[in-house]
């Protein structure tokens, strides 16, 4: 039995050495064939055959598939009635509402590009991202307008529709939200920017217009612009095709398939990964669309609304970054929380620390789940995830292995050279799900797509990591990341993975600092835990763990107890920002 109808098994054309296809489940298929439609098609296909399953759940509010599709259908009128063709880009700014799903699709339907971005950016921001792609049409909520207003004038804009939480709340909701969130945002004065046009105006266009329409949209053509997290310091818009998203949609469902897990089909996901990430876009939303499926859309994630709607709707699957599960360890409600519902948990977008995992494994398995936390690694050049931890083996510092159709090797740092397993160098990725490019910056593109000896195009992921004789990989540290320290090679995640080791510690960073005399000395930020102060004692628990398990130039020369880490738009730990703190001094 499959999960999903959509897992079809193709002959093997790669001819090449892949030693971690021992290690998948027994009913992966190590070669896929993938749907040559579009993003939208795909969401279409999915609602002829799911008419009446709930597609949508967002603070109370159902969408079924056939409702839907039906308000995408009209959505992409509205687009073509305010002027929007297939060669715009839409920007949407907006956090995981109804809205943000029903325009990526429409955007989709219409051929133009879903630009998508975060809905706190600053002013500064949304400029760059505007100007980047060229968009001149932008879906914003309420609540982030004052940001795009600061720099419109400096901005070609054609339309800005105006988003409300509670287009898509209940009276009783709405009230609600008015009382606790709404009243704090000012209000939209409309008459006074003839280009301002709200939801529900925006809406009606569609439902009124008599357009046909036509698009000449290609599966293997762009159809969204990712942003990289900026851990490297370059914003950099990542171009993926619509190939690319069905790729890893069909990738994801046949490295679970599992009969134990029964149909997938009915399931239901919490999407709290934000929309204009890979991840939450694809796997969280995509996904489950595409097999019909319930995507939670979570607006805004904390602990508490997250233990809320965890057992309201008692989903299937949970997806998050590290930093949320940290979270959720903390959280009084979820100790309350029943897990028997689970079919799977996935950590992604940072390394995860062994004992992070090891700790929530045992929290919900305590609480009744059957599964444990499967890890992944990849990058929004490759959409997202694109290599996993399988769930008949989890070797727990490993990454995973690369999902099917996916190529991971490892070769010689600033070369296109392989290595052996067991060496270390940089992570090289090739695939379906590999972007087409950056987004108008062919120079970054040429430094991260590279032909090889092999005739494959490869993604250097700027990644050091090593590859074990049984195929699973190995993440060390970002390569720029990297510290030097006395003439030796210091890797930040290996120090982090000891530090929490100890029961006090909650989050760790370790960058490497200037010094006169060891180039780079290091030094570890470290949050605790609830019911743990600032203590020497503590420092010197944590010093005495490093000194046993790491190599003496790599132990930290300085540790600071801080209330918080700065955190990445996504929420990994913002190890430049520190950096740059130092720099600044």
């Amino acid at each position: 039995m499959k999960i999903s109808p959509l897992i079809i098994e193709a002959p093997d054309k790669l001819n090449y050495n892949r030693p971690w296809l021992k290690s998948y489940n027994k009913n992966t298929p190590a070669n896929l064939v993938y749907p040559d439609k579009t993003i939208y098609e795909m969401l279409a296909d999915s609602a002829r055959e799911n008419t009446n399953t709930v597609a949508l759940e967002f603070m109370g509010t159902k969408t079924k598939f056939k409702e839907l599709v039906s308000q995408v259908d009209n959505c992409a009128k509205a687009l073509l009635e305010i002027g929007v063709t297939e060669n715009d880009a839409v920007t949407i700014c907006m956090p995981n509402t109804p809205h943000a799903v029903i325009m990526f699709y429409a955007v989709n339907k219409v051929g133009a590009i879903a630009n998508m971005i975060h809905p706190l950016s600053a002013p500064k921001e949304i400029e760059f991202y505007l100007k980047h792609v060229d968009s001149k049409f932008i879906l914003i909520g309420d609540f982030s307008y004052s940001n795009l207003k600061k720099v419109q004038e400096r901005l070609e804009i054609n339309k800005i529709i105006v988003a409300k939480i509670s287009d898509f709340l209940g009276k009783r909701m709405t009230m609600g939200f008015w009382a606790f969130e709404g009243r704090k945002i000012p209000k939209i004065k409309y008459k006074e920017n003839e280009l301002l046009i709200s939801w529900k105006k925006f809406y009606k266009l569609g439902l009124n217009s008599n357009k046909v329409i036509k698009t000449n949209m290609k599966p293997g053509d762009g159809a969204v612009v990712l942003y990289t997290g900026g851990t490297t310091g370059i914003q950099k818009g990542v171009l993926l095709s619509n190939d690319n998203f069905n790729a890893l949609v069909v990738q994801c469902l046949a490295h679970l398939n599992d009969e134990r897990l029964g149909e997938i089909k009915k399931d239901k996901i919490m999407c709290i990964l934000p929309v204009f990430h890979g991840f939450g876009l694809t796997v969280c939303v995509h996904l489950p669309m595409c097999v019909g499926a319930c995507a939670i859309l979570v607006p805004k994630f904390n602990s508490t609304i997250f233990a809320d709607q965890f057992a309201k709707h008692k989903p299937q699957f949970i997806a998050g970054v590290p930093t949320l599960y940290e979270a959720l360890l903390r959280s009084k409600k979820m100790k309350k929380s029943n897990f028997k519902c689970l079919k799977g948990v996935f950590a992604g977008g940072d390394s995860v620390p062994i004992e992070l995992k090891n700790q929530f494994n045992e929290f919900i398995q305590k609480r009744g789940s059957m599964v444990t936390m499967q890890e992944g690694y990849g990058l929004t050049e490759t959409v997202t995830v694109s290599c996993l931890i399988p769930n008949t083996n989890d070797k727990l510092s490993s990454m995973g292995i690369p999902l099917p159709d996916m190529l991971y090797k490892i070769v010689k740092v600033g070369t296109t050279e392989d290595l052996p397993p067991g060496e270390d160098g940089e992570i090289c990725i090739s695939g379906p799900t590999v972007m087409l490019k950056y987004y108008n910056n062919p120079e970054e593109t040429d430094k991260v797509l590279k032909l090889h000896p092999d005739g494959l195009k490869w993604c250097h992921t700027g990644d050091l990591g090593y590859m074990d004789e049984d195929g699973f990989f190995y993440f060390k540290s970002r390569i720029k990341r990297m510290i030097k320290s006395s003439g030796y090679s210091v890797f930040p995640n290996q120090i982090e993975e000891v530090i929490n080791k100890h029961e006090a510690v909650s989050l760790s960073c370790v960058i490497g600092v200037p010094d006169k005399y060891q180039i780079e000395k290091i030094k570890a930020f470290i949050t605790l835990k609830e019911g743990y102060s600032d203590s020497d004692r503590i420092k010197n628990e944590i010093m005495d763990l490093c000194n046993e398990y790491l190599a003496k130039w790599s132990v930290p020369r300085e540790i600071e107890i801080r209330k918080e880490l700065p955190t990445t738009l996504i929420g990994k730990v913002d190890w430049l920002k520190l950096k740059q703190e130092f720099a600044e001094a």
